[in-house]
This record gives structure tokens, C-alpha cells and sequence, in this order.
């Protein structure tokens, strides 16, 4: 049989534009033929003339929808066995139970997992392969079960009678002569938790009703697989159900190989430990457990001292190959050395987490003496100082140790973890050499540091300490300043400028962005008007807008006040929001937008790529400007990937017309891969850095240098 991949004709249903884009892009790359259609009708008269191997169908479309052209599809002489994949934004059981009951082979939620889109339709397109191998020869279809895991039986329920193949049996670890021959030998054998779940299937199946499942089963040997099993009712000729026929296949490989990418997610792929996600998440049902039964619990952070030289000195080969040798101690250290000191019932790898770089952490049930802890940190630092022979070097590490106790320290998983990490970072300052620090009342009184940071901010702005720096934006075809964004800077009386990714966040988290925010409004209209004042034509200026800013009420009102109070016209202010900003109620988003259009303001969507990127709610939102994220920019000149992505974007707002900037611009290389993309509008450290009001108003007169050329 030829490889099922080879010559695969897909053909892909979506409304969507991008979608279709970005997962013909893929399955090209994967040496697929691929073809489009962006509806129903379009999808079922296409499918005619190219007889493709596998469809990739979306559920919500206009017209008719992927339920109704999935039923349809399957009509067709040649659409019965036919592999169909719903791509669905739908979760819920019932869609997805529609789904199959229309005929689907599998479904892909989104947003999708590229790699795994690519993967989940090799699969469909195998097992298909197979099923009509099966249907053609007799004989193949022995070679074809053994070779795919595949049984195939047939059940009489009249008579409760099983017939089976060999490979059936197989699968689950027995034979004929010990398998039984009823509905219940079935049963029998699968996982407890799954019995209901196929009996209501047989019996529906009895009732005339097909059916598409997966379930656990268990073998002699204890071993439980994962099957995929489908079932088809055979009717006589008076339409009653006379024998229910199906296939049984072992896709414990596939299910693993998604639980494993589930498991990337939580565990460190370079050291195999679980990640500071896993271990916040662990620490907090231990927490609670502890809470619970009135005991403690105790956490530690490890820093290694020094390692950025072992990289610096060596190279990053052997700076994972120690990072590794690392984890290893440490998961040893939990293993043997603790096993027989601390109680617990988990896995060792729930105690030991890799947080990221060359930090640490261990988890500790029923400890909370500060001697014992004291013992058990110089007890695993010596575990890390005993000597690491890496690439022909001896190497000797040391580590600072952070202790954080609950209930004495904090009372929830994520104080813990930051009393451990201010207590390490307190042993970082007292110098390297492995010194370990427990968390104490005294550095309580630093967290209030970020207390007094909220303060100084928020007199800050009653006192007029921001500055408003500006950034350019330019045409580099026609190599003029087209626009900027403003940027906010806080001028603090005693450490100078602060950059708003210090303080921002804060007043977010404060609830000052709001405030912090209408002043930016106020002094981007107060100095346009002072420009224009001046004999100059500014160009119109971006403002960013915080999630909590663009539902704050009175928004528009401060806006029409502002270019009322500085006789500024409304086209000369644009606002920059986030994708997530726009898609966290899209109705009331929606009902925001309004109300900037009535006034004429420009909406910008700022980091486009990163998030939705869907052109769904670029037509309902019916935005101005997108901004691609510089991380599609950084490397355009040397991944293709980025290059077609961008190249999308680019084609997708030119067809909406909509404006399109490139964010982080740094070289004239990337400048000459956008215009030729397409994208001809740029913003970034090439053409200038942000710049106070004053310097920006003579680049205004006299233009930026990098434009003289």
C-alpha cells in the first residue's frame, strides 16, 4: 500500500481567512496538496472536481454550516469513508456530539495547535488508508489489523453473540478460547470508569443508532490501552437491526503522544522537572491540604551562584549539560535522601521544580522547624558543591537557599512562594558562597517598598512628574514621518527616569491607570494644539489604552473634552488597544467602538499575531490600524514562517482596508523584507528612539536622519 501522505489532496472549508491561510501554509510545508473554499457551497462544489483525500471543515459559517456540509458530504459515493476534521470554537458536549452524529472523523478546537493540526491529519489520513484497505481484500485487511492495531467483530444482539478477528483479541491481550463470546466479555475487560460510556453506545447500537468512541480497557497483564472504536447497525430487509458491525484500533500511541504535549506544558523540557506553573499549582492544593489538617508546610528556592559565567566561559551546551546534572541531584535528593524523613503521598517529582534559568524550588510537607530546614538546605547544598566534570572542566557550584513556611509566613501558594523568593533574593545580596535565608518580619517591611512605589506614583502624577516621550512612525518608501506613538515616562525626583514597564503595572494593579491614562490623553491634545501653535502640521499621534481604561466610563467624554479644549481634530488622535483587550466582551467592545467612530477617532490593535489574529473580528470591529508584533519582524529576514505570516496579515488588511504597521524595526534588512511584503509603514529603533516633546517637534521641522538617504 502506498504511503497515504504521498499525492494527499486536502481540502480546507473555512470562512475565515486567516485560518485558511495559516493552515494551507502548514500543510504545504508538510508536502500536502491543498485546496480552498470559504463556505459551504463553495466547499461541496469543489469537492467534486478535486476528490480530496481529507476535508478540513469549520463548524460556524455563513449559510449553510460545517454540520449540515458534513451531512452532505457524507451522501456522496465518495465522501462515506472520507477522513473530515471540524475545526470548532465550539466546547461544548453537545456540539461536539453533533459533530460525529453528522459524520465527523475528528474535531481540532481553536485557536489551533499547528504542529498538532499537522500530526491529528497524518493520523486521519493513515487510519482512513487502512479502513479502505480493509474493504477491499480480505486477505489485506489480516495484514492491515495486525499492522494498525485494528480488530474488527461483529455482534448479533438477538443472539448476544461476539464474532472477532484475531488481531481484536489480540489488542486485548487474549484469545478466543478465553475472550467469551457475549456483550458482557466486552464489558468485562473495559476500564470501570468507561463501562457505562460503551454499554449505552451498544445499546444505541442495537436501536439502529452508529456510534464513534473512545475508551479504556484492561489487559490480563494489567496494562490499560486507550481504543478507538466504531460501530455501524446492519439491517435486514424487513429494517430491523440484525447484527451490529465495528472496528476497534489501539491509539494509545496518539493519546499519549497528546497527553505528552499537555505535559510540555507543565514540565521543563531541558531538566524533565516540573515548571513554575506545575509547581504553583501542586503547592497550592498542598497548601490547602496542610491547612486542612492543621499542619505546615515549607517551600525552598534555589539561585546557583554564578552560573551565568559557566555560560559565558563554556557555551550553552554545557550549560544545560549542568543544569541537567543539577536536576538530577535534586530529584535524587528528594528521592532517597527525604524519602525516609518527610511523610507524603505524592510523587517525588511534585516536590522539585525547575522555575526557569538556574532557579530552583523544593517543596517540603510537615517540616517546619527552622533548624530542620536549615539542615536540609546545607544538606542538598552539599549535594550541588560536590564537583561536575562538563566538556574537560571541573566545575563547583554553589547555590543561595530561600525558606518560606506556611502558615508562620503566608497563608496561600503564591505568598509562599514569594516570601521564598524574597528570601533568596536577600541571600543574593548578602553575597555568593551557598548562603541560605529564612523569610522573616523584616523583610516585610521591603514588600512594603512596593507600597511606597504606589504612593510616590500616585503623587507623581498630582505633581506633574510625567513626560511624554513620542516614537515616530514612518513611510519608508516615501521616507516621511506619517504619525508617533506616545509614551509615557515617570520623571521620579530621586531615581530619574522610570520606564513605564516598572510602573505601569503597578498602576494597573493600583487602580491608577485610569487617571494615570486621562493625563496622557490631556497632554498629547495639549501639546498637538501647542505644535499647530507653532506653524507645525503634526502628523496624528497613538495612544495606548489599558483594558480597564477603554470600559472605564467617561472615557469618550474626557476624549471630546481634551480636542474640544485644544481645537484638535479628532483624526489627528489614534488609540492603541491589545487584541485580548478587544475580545474580553465583545459586545461591549463593540458598543465602545461606536462611540469612537461617531467621534471620528481612529482604534489601532496593537501586538496583532500574538493573540486571536482572526479576521472575524476585524470586520465586526471594523478597525483602522494593525500593528504586527515585533516578534514576527525580529527574525523575517531568516524564517520563513514569519515571512508568511506577515505576508497574511499584510494581504488580509490590505483586502479590509486597513492600515498596517510593523512594530520593532531595526535594521534596513528588515525593512527591505516588509516592503516587499507589502508593509510599507514601520515603527522602531532604525528610525528613532522615543524622544521627549522637544525633540521630537525639531524632528517634525527638520526631519529624522535616517531618512535623509
Amino acid at each position: 500500500m502506498r504511503d497515504v501522505l504521498d499525492d494527499a489532496r486536502l481540502l480546507i472549508i473555512d470562512d475565515d481567512a486567516l485560518t485558511r491561510l495559516l493552515a494551507a501554509e502548514a500543510l504545504r510545508e508538510s508536502g500536502f496538496t491543498v485546496f480552498e473554499a470559504d463556505c459551504g457551497d463553495d466547499g461541496l462544489r469543489l469537492f467534486g472536481s478535486v476528490n480530496p483525500d481529507l476535508v478540513l471543515l469549520d463548524v460556524m459559517m455563513p449559510g449553510i454550516d460545517g454540520f449540515e456540509v458534513c451531512r452532505r458530504l457524507r451522501e456522496e459515493p465518495r465522501g462515506h469513508r472520507l477522513p473530515i476534521i471540524m475545526l470548532t470554537g465550539l466546547e461544548d458536549t453537545r456540539s461536539i456530539e453533533r459533530a460525529y452524529d453528522e459524520g465527523a472523523t475528528d474535531f481540532i478546537s481553536k485557536p489551533i495547535n499547528w504542529t498538532l493540526l499537522r500530526h491529528r491529519v497524518r493520523y486521519a489520513l493513515r487510519s482512513a488508508a487502512l479502513l479502505d484497505e480493509l474493504v477491499r481484500s480480505e486477505d489485506v485487511l489480516a495484514n492491515a489489523q495486525r499492522i494498525g492495531r485494528m480488530g474488527s467483530w461483529e455482534w448479533v444482539p438477538q443472539e448476544d453473540l461476539l464474532q472477532c478477528s484475531d488481531t481484536y483479541m489480540t489488542l486485548f491481550g487474549e484469545n478466543a478460547s478465553t475472550f467469551g463470546s457475549g456483550h458482557d466479555a466486552v464489558l468485562s475487560r473495559v476500564y470501570p470508569a468507561d463501562r457505562e460510556l460503551l454499554g449505552e453506545a451498544l445499546e444505541g447500537a442495537r436501536n439502529g443508532r452508529a456510534y464513534q468512541l473512545e475508551y479504556r480497557i484492561v489487559r490480563p497483564d494489567g496494562a490499560v490501552r486507550t481504543m478507538q472504536e466504531i460501530a455501524v447497525p446492519v439491517f435486514d430487509a424487513s429494517g430491523e437491526v440484525s447484527s451490529v458491525q465495528g472496528t476497534l484500533q489501539d491509539v494509545t500511541d496518539r493519546v499519549e503522544g497528546e497527553r505528552r504535549i499537555r505535559y510540555l506544558a507543565y514540565f521543563d523540557s531541558l531538566t524533565g522537572l516540573p515548571n513554575r506553573q506545575s509547581f504553583r499549582e501542586t503547592l497550592d492544593g498542598i497548601v490547602l491540604r496542610a491547612g486542612r489538617r492543621n499542619e505546615s508546610c515549607a517551600v525552598m528556592f534555589l539561585d546557583v551562584d554564578r552560573f551565568g559565567r559557566i555560560n559565558e566561559s563554556l557555551g550553552q551546551d554545557c550549560a544545560d549539560q549542568v543544569l541537567q546534572l543539577i536536576a538530577a541531584r535534586l530529584r535524587d535528593f528528594s528521592r532517597f535522601e527525604l524519602a525516609n524523613e518527610i511523610a507524603r503521598d505524592a510523587r517525588e517529582e511534585v516536590f522539585v521544580a525547575r522555575l526557569g534559568g538556574d532557579e530552583f524550588a523544593l517543596m517540603l510537607e510537615g517540616v517546619d522547624e527552622e533548624q530542620a530546614l536549615f539542615d536540609i538546605a546545607l544538606r542538598l547544598q552539599a549535594q550541588l558543591q560536590r564537583p561536575i566534570r562538563v566538556a574537560g572542566h571541573d566545575l563547583t557550584l554553589s547555590a543561595c537557599v530561600g525558606l518560606s513556611v506556611f502558615p508562620a509566613h503566608a497563608g496561600d501558594a503564591d505568598s509562599l512562594m514569594k516570601c521564598a523568593e524574597t528570601a533568596v533574593s536577600q541571600a543574593k545580596r548578602e553575597g555568593s558562597g551557598g548562603h541560605i535565608q529564612q523569610f522573616t518580619e523584616e523583610m516585610k517591611i521591603a514588600s512594603f517598598a512596593k507600597l511606597s512605589l504606589e504612593n510616590a506614583l500616585r503623587r507623581g502624577v498630582d505633581r506633574g512628574e510625567l513626560r511624554m516621550f513620542y516614537q515616530a512612525k514612518v513611510d519608508a518608501v516615501h521616507k516621511r514621518i506619517v504619525g508617533a506613538e506616545a509614551l509615557v515616562r515617570w520623571a521620579h525626583p530621586e531615581r530619574g527616569l522610570v520606564s513605564p514597564g516598572e510602573f505601569v503595572p503597578l498602576a494597573e494593579e493600583v487602580g491608577l491607570i485610569v487617571p494615570l491614562s486621562e493625563w496622557v490623553v490631556r497632554e498629547v491634545c495639549r501639546q498637538l494644539a501647542q505644535w499647530r501653535a507653532g506653524g507645525l502640521n503634526p502628523p496624528p499621534i497613538s495612544i495606548n489604552l489599558s483594558a480597564g481604561h477603554f470600559r472605564h466610563v467617561g472615557l469618550l467624554d474626557l476624549i471630546g473634552d481634551a480636542l474640544e479644549r485644544n481645537r484638535i481634530d479628532p483624526d489627528l488622535l489614534e488609540f492603541e488597544l491589545t487584541e485580548s483587550s478587544l475580545m474580553r466582551d465583545a459586545e461591549l467592545t463593540d458598543r465602545i467602538l461606536n462611540g469612537f467612530r461617531e467621534k471620528g477617532l481612529r482604534i489601532a490593535v496593537d501586538d496583532f499575531g500574538t493573540g486571536y489574529s482572526s479576521l472575524a473580528y476585524l470586520k465586526r470591529f471594523a478597525l483602522d490600524v494593525v500593528k504586527i508584533d515585533r516578534s514576527f519582524v525580529n527574525d523575517i529576514e531568516d524564517d520563513a514562517s514569519d515571512a508568511a505570516i506577515v505576508a497574511a496579515i499584510v494581504a488580509m488588511t490590505r483586502t479590509l482596508g486597513i492600515e498596517v504597521v510593523a512594530e520593532g524595526v531595526e535594521t534596513e534588512s528588515q525593512v527591505q523584507h516588509l516592503i516587499a511584503l507589502g508593509c510599507h509603514v514601520m515603527q522602531g529603533y532604525l528610525y528613532s528612539h522615543p524622544v521627549s516633546a522637544a525633540e521630537f517637534e525639531n524632528t517634525l521641522r527638520n526631519g529624522l536622519p535616517a531618512l535623509a538617504a
